[in-house]
Order: structure tokens, then sequence, then C-alpha cells
């Protein structure tokens, strides 16, 4: 799997490039390289040098190459097509419309609005992001994995310190959280009642038990 490369842009336009790479002696190959189509990537200029940190896509039909100018945004784009229904496509749209520190702390402070604001980012996947990825994102940017911008917003801790021991990024957690704002509730009050039926350490499995438990208040 193609990790990295260095070469000389051939051709770029509408966030692709073509990145050729060897020598005379051992022959020329040109790569199709997709980037986030954004203002910081104008450094990247047909006939120059470039090197670019790699993410390789394949499907039966198709093998893509999403490159990127620092190890921390790949993985940041490799950690937003961890969440259910953010493809390499819309991740390579939240990077085309802003840059990495942006998108943290866009996700940090829980600021729905602004990830809505994006093309292609809808409420539900916005929650989604929110919700699966705020605490992993805290920890890699507090190990040096991710560069955030000023790092976590004050008051702001990792699950790891959590020490009720609860998973806010298990699909039970989330679904249950979904399943309340569905029927009416703030994000808030929505997050603090499936909290409230977690810290009460019920065996519960499935995500009606937790909505039921929730509404009742009897933990």
């Amino acid at each position: 799997m193609l990790a990295y490369l260095q070469g000389i842009i051939k051709e770029r336009q509408n966030g692709e490039m073509i990145l050729v790479v060897g020598g005379e002696a051992q022959g020329f190959v040109g790569y199709q390289v997709k980037t986030p189509d954004h203002p910081r990537y104008e450094v990247f200029i047909p006939g120059q040098r470039a090197e670019v940190y790699l993410y390789t896509h394949v499907r039966e039909d198709a093998l893509d190459l999403f490159g990127f100018q620092s190890a921390s945004e790949k993985n940041l784009f490799m950690t937003l097509i961890g969440v259910s229904g953010v493809g390499p496509k819309m991740a390579l749209g939240l990077l085309s419309h802003t840059d990495d520190g942006n998108l943290i702390d866009m996700i940090l402070s829980e600021d729905k609005a602004a990830l809505t604001n994006i093309s292609g980012v809808g409420k539900k996947t916005a929650e989604r992001m929110v919700l699966e990825l705020k605490d992993t994102i805290i920890k890699k940017v507090e190990s040096g994995v991710l560069r955030g911008r000023s790092g976590p917003p004050s008051g702001v801790t990792s699950s790891a310190r959590d020490t009720s021991g609860m998973d806010r990024n298990s699909p039970l957690f989330i679904e249950s959280y979904l399943a309340l704002q569905g029927l009416g509730y703030k994000d808030i009050q929505a997050k603090q009642m499936v909290e409230a039926v977690f810290k009460s350490q019920k065996p519960i499995t499935k995500v009606e038990d937790v909505v039921k438990l929730a509404l009742q208040g009897n933990f």
C-alpha cells in the first residue's frame, strides 16, 4: 500500500494532480493523486517538487490515492472516514472547505452548525462526527498525532479520564443519543439522559432499553 510519494508535479487542477516519481535509470511513473481543493494547496505548482502523505483507498472497481501535505492531515482524514456515513469523498470535502486545525476546533467545540454549513454534511452526520470523534481527537491532539490549532478547549477532557468508565463512542451510546434526539430532546439533554443510564451500570445491550430507562428516569 502506498503511503508516501515525492516527485515532480506534472499537472494539477480541481483538487487532483499527477505526481511523477522515478528517474531515467529506473523509468518515470506518474501517480494521479486527489488532494483537498483548498487555497493552502496552491503551493503545489506544476514543475515543482512536492511530497505527499498518501492514503490508498481500494474498491472493487478503482484504486484511489489521496494525498496530504502532512502526516497529521492524513491522520485526520483517516479518522474522519471511521465515522459511519463519512466516506473518502466527504472527508476530502471537509478538508477542502477548511484546514485541519479549524476542522478539529469545530469538532472539539461541538460546532454542529459550522459542520452542517459544509457541503454534503447533514445534521445527523455532524452529530455523529462530534459524538464519535471528539474523545478520539482529544487523545490524538494530546499525543501529538494530530495538530490542533491550540489544543483541546478549556475544560474538555478525554474519556480516558472519565472515572465512570463510560464509552461515549460505543454504538449503543450513540444510537441511544440519536434516538432521544429523534423524540425531540435537545443535544445536551439527550446526552445527559443517556449518560445517566450508562452510569447506572445496568446490563443493557439494546437501544430501546436505554431509551425506555432514560424516559422513565428510574435507574
